[in-house]
């Protein structure tokens, strides 16, 4: 299953403590405040462990959304394409 995380923190270090925790455990950056990946079940439950740590006792949001392959085939893109320091992510 994919796992989609999705954020709003206003911090920058905060900001950086998420993206880099999200590339440790395999996601890629898919926008600026998002990113997806193809990871285990137990790999997605110690990536929500460590990202409620870095965010615990803050006003900033982190949304963690469980996606089948067959869902994210349906996915539609619209407006130039999002190019960050990955350039492509195989689905």
């Amino acid at each position: 299953m994919f796992t989609l995380v999705i954020y709003d923190i206003t911090e920058d270090d905060l900001r950086n403590d998420v993206a880099n925790a999200c590339k440790r455990y395999g996601l890629v950056r898919v926008q600026k405040s998002a990113f997806l990946g193809n990871i285990s079940s137990a790999m997605r439950k110690e990536l929500i462990a460590t990202l409620n740590e870095i965010i615990k006792d803050t006003e900033n949001n982190i949304q963690v959304y469980v996606i089948c392959r067959s869902d994210l085939s349906l996915k539609v893109e619209l407006g130039k394409p999002f190019r960050g320091e990955e350039s492509e992510m195989l689905v």
